[in-house]
């Protein structure tokens, strides 16, 4: 079975300062594109914040 680890990976820091990836938002896992301010929510629709605070993750799977 595998298991899905989601770490903290660096600080805190604003969304367009943010690294293309995954990211946390008020408990949500979400994704910014390589591609400019393209961001996605866990739930698959865009949207487009601004000036919010984001906390980049790493996601790690663990194979038993």
């Amino acid at each position: 079975m595998k298991q899905i680890i989601i770490e903290p990976d660096g600080w805190k820091c604003l969304i367009e300062e943010c690294q293309p990836g995954h990211f946390m938002y008020h408990n949500e896992l979400c994704f910014k594109t390589e591609y400019g301010m393209e961001v996605y929510c866990s739930t698959g629709e865009r949207f487009m914040p601004r000036g919010i605070m984001v906390q980049p993750v790493l996601i790690i799977i663990k194979k038993d």
